[in-house]
């Protein structure tokens, strides 16, 4: 497993030399780029700026794990999902031209309170992320279903999300959500559910004790996963202290 850094929100105001910089001093191996930051890997950049973005990676040890993405699939308008779908199609494009693995997307809620019934909003993203699936796996680039949104982020929502889905290139960002956990505290139920689709993990602050990121790594490391583990942190005034903290902490609750 290895150890990422998400720019929403630490790093959100950060360039990418600044980006790069700050997590090889930080311990941090690779980074997931959320779309809109200062960063500006964006679908909009030439194809000469995507050779650059790719070639700063390539000339430093921070791999471009992935790119953050809000495309979302539950509306119930089907213009808005279509474009959703389309804008998909352009950050994986942009994945395969920088050099990232993969792509985050998300659900991001139910929609029974316009009379939409839960099955047929689950079954319509499944749909939606097929398409996807097959768009992002023709440029060699993965699909991670992000565990998000009002209702949609409910564990059995997301494992039926996956099996309508039902493709070998869609697969589940786990997002450590409190609501992950039973009344006893513990995970692994809801992790089972999803466990052979994780391809990449957002955290929280690991010194968070109402979260058991122990059994979350244990589990992780049982089943031989390799990706990257991402923070997902507020910002703060000593940004690099606080990463250099992550860093140290981090390794020791994977040992």
């Amino acid at each position: 497993m290895k150890l990422g850094l998400v720019t929403y929100n630490m790093a959100k105001d950060w360039d990418l030399d600044t980006l790069i910089k700050m997590c090889i001093k930080t311990d941090f191996e690779g980074v997931e780029l959320r779309t809109t930051h200062k960063h500006g890997v964006e679908p909009t950049l030439t194809k000469a700026q995507r050779t650059e973005v790719r070639k700063r990676f390539e000339d430093s040890p921070i791999t471009l794990w992935g790119l953050g993405t809000t495309c979302e699939y539950d509306s119930p308008d089907r213009q808005v999902v279509q474009k959703n779908i389309e804008t998909t199609k352009a950050f994986a494009q942009l994945a395969a031209d920088v050099g990232a693995a993969g792509i985050k997307v998300r659900p991001n809620r139910l929609h029974t309170q316009e009379g939409v019934p839960v099955e047929v909003t689950l079954e319509q993203i499944g749909k939606a992320l097929r398409v996807c699936g097959d768009a992002a796996q023709s440029l060699g680039v993965e699909v991670w279903v992000e565990v998000h949104g009002s209702g949609t982020s409910h564990i059995p929502h997301m494992r039926t999300i996956m099996d309508i889905a039902n493709h070998d290139n869609v697969f589940v960002c786990w997002n450590s959500n409190d609501s992950d956990r039973f009344e006893d505290g513990t995970i692994g139920k809801n992790l089972d559910l999803l466990i052979d689709k994780i391809h990449s993990v957002h955290m929280r602050d690991l010194y968070q004790k109402d979260y058991p990121y122990h059994e979350l790594f244990d589990r992780l490391k049982s089943v031989g996963f390799a990706g990257f583990c991402q923070a997902e942190i507020p910002e703060s005034s000593d940004p690099e202290r606080v990463l250099r903290y992550y860093s140290a902490l981090y390794r020791e609750m994977i040992l």
